[in-house]
């Protein structure tokens, strides 16, 4: 279901709007699709080893993503078409998944770091310090919506930059947790989440920058977009440093 999610609204956006459970316009689409690609790359890994590790990593950053939207969604229920069935499915998702991410957690909660070595001390400060700047982005996403995202490409309501905020305390979770200790394979599943998600989400701005109405396009001469640019591509960086990372690190 989450690569139907991720690929639809990112790939077919046009087909997919007019269903969506609320109102989205062309470029949150594209930036919501990124975020869910991110998602599906994440979980496929986590299935797809079927191990603690990278799921000791995976479980956590779906449990807090979940329950971030689940309560955006909560308080923000008038912005939901409830004539669409779509809508409901959308709801129980996001209420079933924290949920089943809990049970996971609660009944796994004594295991091991699996394959876990320390983390050296300069990833150590660096990813303390990634952490810090992505989930209190995100948390002033939360309280300050618009304002937080007034230097975002095209214009963000309360409602999105909200929503949005949970992929930023999501991607700070990930970091945390390999801080201090991970398995190469843990290192790999956020480097290439963290790669998927920034990669999409610049093909995305351009590629719909490409279809919508003049009036609409993004401005590249202010130094907002540039800003959204960067902190996308540091994202994108950081992911790629720890793909390259994880090969560095024999399991044993």
């Amino acid at each position: 279901m989450l690569l139907l999610i991720a690929g639809s609204v990112f790939f077919l956006p046009d087909l997919v709007r007019p269903h969506w459970p609320w109102v989205i316009a062309p470029f949150n689409a594209g930036f919501v699709g990124a975020v869910y690609l991110g998602s599906f790359t994440a979980t496929a890994l986590m299935v797809l080893h079927n191990r603690w590790a990278p799921a000791r990593i995976v479980l956590p950053m779906i449990f807090v993503f979940t329950t971030i939207v689940l309560g955006i969604i909560l308080f923000n229920l008038d912005k939901f078409d409830f004539q669409n069935p779509v809508t409901f499915v959308w709801i129980l998702f996001y209420i079933a998944l924290p949920i089943n991410s809990a049970y996971h957690l609660w009944l796994l909660r004594d295991l091991a770091p699996a394959n876990a070595h320390p983390t050296n001390e300069r990833w150590r400060y660096f990813l303390f310090a990634f952490a810090a700047l992505l989930g209190l982005y995100g948390l002033t996403l939360i309280v300050a919506p618009v304002a937080a995202s007034a230097f975002w490409p095209w214009p963000i309501d309360a409602f999105h930059g909200q929503m949005y905020s949970g992929a930023f305390i999501t991607m700070a979770v990930g970091s945390y947790l390999i801080a201090r200790k991970a398995a190469s394979v843990e290192w790999q599943t956020l480097g290439l989440t963290l790669i998927v998600i920034a990669a999409t989400s610049i093909v995305g701005l351009v590629w719909v920058n490409a279809t919508v109405p003049l009036d609409k396009k993004v401005n590249w001469a202010l130094s907002g977009t540039w800003a959204w640019l960067i902190l996308i591509a540091v994202i994108g960086a950081t992911g790629v440093a720890m793909f390259s990372h994880s090969r560095q690190i024999k399991n044993p």
